[in-house]
This record gives C-alpha cells, structure tokens and sequence, in this order.
C-alpha cells in the first residue's frame, strides 16, 4: 500500500520561504541622504557657475577698459603723428622728431613712427640717429609696405660715409620694389661716392711697352690729369656706375697738348675695374673704334698701381678730436636754445622763419665740424662724466640738457643712492625728513632735463 503523505507545515513570518514585507527596498533614511547630497551637489554646480559668470563679466570688464584705453592711445598717437606730419611740412623738423617721440610714447612697436622720425633726424643732419630709428623700423617690419625705411637707413648709411653698407641697403630694397626712384638714385650716388674714393687720393702709374711711363690723377668734381710724355693733360671724367664693368668717358683739354687751332681729341670711352684691395685700377678703351669696350683686352689696357699720396700740412697741423669737439660743443650750445619753441598746431610765418633759422645754424655747424666731431660729441653728451676735462664736462652737460629736452636722447639715469656710514644708523628718527627734501629736489632736477617721469 501507498504511503500516507505528510502534512506540510505553513510557513512562519520571516521563514526562508516567505518574503518580508518591504523586502529588497532601501531604509527610508539612506534615500533621504541620498536626496540631501543631490540638492547639495546641484547647490555647489550653482555657485561655481555663479562665479564662472562673475569672473568672466570681470574679465570683460577689464577688456574693455584695456580696449578703451589701446582706442584712446591710438586716437592720440594718430593726432601727435598727423601734427608732427605738418610740422615737417612746414620744415619744423625739430618740433616734427619731438611730436613722433611723444607718439612713440604711447606706440613703442610702431614702424611708421620710427621711419618718419628717422627722415626728421636726416633733415637736420642727424645721420647717427637717423639710422638707428631706420634700423628699428626694419626689425618691426622689413616688408615692401615699409619700403621707405630701407631709403632711410641707406641714406644715413651714406650719409656717414659707409658706402658700401649703403649700396646693400639699398639693394635690399630694390629687390622688394625695383622702381623706387628714391633707392635707386641713394645707391647711385653710393657707388660714385666709392668710387671716387677708389680713385682719388694719389696717382696712378702704368708703363707703357715702349718704357714710357703713364699716369692718371683723379680729382674731386669729375676733373682730372693725365701725364704722358712728360706733360700733364687736364681732363674731365663722366662715370657711370649702373653697369658691369662700370665704364668713364674721358674728355681732354686739347689746348694744352700742342694740338694748335685743331679741334680737341674726341672724348673715349673707358671701362675700369679695382683689383688687388683696389691698389690696382684697370682702364680700357678701344684704340681704332669709339664703342664701349666689354672686355679688358688690347693695346688700349693699361694695369695701374696707385701711387700713394704725399701727406699736406694739413694734414700734420689737424687739430685732435676733442679740441674740435670743445669748440663745436661751444658753439652748438650758443645756437641751440636750452627749451625747444612750443609752438602752435597753425605756427605763424615769423615762428616758422625763426625755428628754420636756428636749425640752419646748427646744420652748418654740423657740416662745418663733420660727422667725427659730432660724434664724439654725442657720446660725450650722453655720459659727460666721461669727458677727459673739466671744460668738456661742463659743455657736455648743458648740450645733454639740449639734447634730452628736444627727446634725442633719453633722460640720464637717477644717481645711485650713496651709502650712508654705519655711524649713521644710530643717529636719531629726527634726521628722516632730510631724505625726502633730497628727493624733491632729484624730482626738479629730473623735471629740468626733460624727465616727465
């Protein structure tokens, strides 16, 4: 017989076959902290976003007050360049360089500003900062759009007397623009300046097959000697330095070698190159034929050695530099007034003939005395303690007041503080004010040397 099932026992409250109520549900406080740390999360996202907003509304506030202030600088840097643009208009090349100083002021990177100057200081033969401007210029922009920069620093060049520097400035520039008039005609005038040089300053000597000695001296101003046959022959001479090899035309004075009533020898044609660190000159020129020649060849082609010149009592009797420079300060400070003319924007024709008189005088002494003597002036006037006497100390000192006051050169820097003896640290609290009637004081002296500081 089949056994008799069991009964099954119901299940108890809380038994593993019977689920709780409530079962697999979280405590209800863990979900209210839960719910706390999500309103305190989306608190902290508010603030940080509140203050995200508050420090980029500070950052916009702040642009825009550099923003007002770049607007503000530019507006009165254009105003200080359009005035000193019609003070060189009018030839107030004084006044022009100090309103472009001021400018620089408030634009120190601007190209233009330096270019203009830098023509300014070449209008009243200032080559030695004329050049410095133009070569400022260049470093802030060497484009074409800056062209007239490379004019600047190559006239200066030239002006100096650096002539070869000159010729590749102005090289530089012609190869952005090669029609500029003004580059090509500075790096003319370069080429005929060396080469005058070249060909000055003694004589030049060649033997002729035969044994008959031939010379050739070439003077300032296109004239010249050729010696043949024991005779001297003036002459005239045309360069022309645009071609290679760069050629003369040579024209003699035919009344002076014998030749009568006849008309004078036609002019010839020469070419001429320097060898030998240009103590040997080459001349050719075509003896059956008026053309140029291309090539240094024939009968007609002389190799000549310079002969040195022989030194003048001018020479010997040159007066040494800072005697030159004593004088040239001297009359320099006579000239030029202590405080430039503040003149109007519209200066009357009275002032305009007064300042064109005083710059006139002070571009003659300019000339008169040379770029050296200048020179050394301005080096002196830059730190006249430098100088080697009490006398050019002193003129050293009222030139650099003339300089500072007109922005050619910068205010001299502020004495260093001397150190006090150690005696001085125990002297009484009473004694500090004396330090600030000092720095009143340094403050006027800062103040009459131009020093707005």
């Amino acid at each position: 017989a089949a056994p008799h099932p069991r009964p099954r026992r119901r299940a108890r409250p809380g038994s593993r076959g019977c689920a709780r109520p409530g079962a697999g549900a979280r405590p209800v406080p863990a979900v209210r902290a839960m719910a706390v740390e999500i309103e305190e999360l989306g608190e902290q996202d508010a603030e940080e976003e509140q203050k995200r907003n508050a420090d980029y509304l500070d950052f916009r506030r702040r642009f825009d007050r550099i923003k007002q202030d770049h607007q503000a600088d530019s507006a009165n840097c254009d105003k200080l360049k359009g005035q000193g643009n019609n003070f060189f208009k009018l030839g107030l090349y004084s006044q022009a360089a100090m309103l472009y100083s001021e400018a620089l002021e408030l634009q120190p990177d601007n190209p233009v500003l330096y270019c203009n100057r830098s023509m300014a200081y070449l209008k009243q033969d200032m080559p030695h900062e004329a050049l410095a401007d133009a070569e400022r210029s260049l470093q802030l922009d060497s484009s074409v759009e800056n062209i007239k920069a490379y004019w600047r620093k190559s006239q200066s060049l030239f002006d100096l007397g650096r002539l070869v520097e000159a010729e590749v400035t102005a090289d530089e520039g012609i190869f952005l623009q090669p029609s500029n008039q003004h580059l090509n005609r500075v790096r003319r005038k370069a080429r005929e300046s060396a080469t005058m040089q070249r060909l000055c300053g003694g004589e030049w000597v060649a033997k002729m097959a035969n044994g008959v000695e031939k010379r050739y001296a070439f003077e300032e101003g296109g004239r010249m000697k050729i010696f043949v046959f024991g005779h001297f022959v003036p002459a005239t001479f045309d360069l022309s330095v645009e071609g290679n090899p760069r050629s003369m035309v040579v024209k003699m004075d035919g009344s002076a070698v014998g030749f009568g009533n006849g008309p004078p020898p036609p002019p010839r044609p020469y070419i001429f190159e320097f060898h030998d660190d240009y103590k040997e000159l080459w001349l050719c020129t075509p003896m059956d034929s008026d053309e140029l020649p291309t090539k240094f060849e024939g009968p007609g082609f002389d190799k000549l050695r310079r002969d040195a010149a022989p030194v003048t009592d001018a020479d010997k009797e040159l007066e040494p530099l800072d005697t030159r420079c004593e004088n040239y300060m001297r009359s320099m400070n006579e000239v030029m007034p202590l405080l430039p003319p503040q003149l109007p924007e519209q200066p009357t024709e009275q002032q305009i003939a007064q300042e064109t008189m005083v710059l006139e005088k002070i571009s003659q002494l300019k000339r008169s005395y040379g770029v050296e003597v200048h020179a050394r002036a301005l080096e002196l006037a830059r730190a006249p303690h430098s100088a080697p006497t009490p006398v050019l100390q002193e003129l050293a000192s009222e030139m650099q007041q003339r300089f500072v006051n007109r922005k050619i050169i910068p205010p001299p820097p502020p004495p260093e503080p001397t150190k006090a003896p150690e005696a001085a640290a125990e002297a009484p609290a009473s004694k500090a004010p004396a330090r600030s009637t000092l720095s009143c004081l340094g403050g006027v002296a800062r103040l009459c040397c131009g020093d707005s500081r």
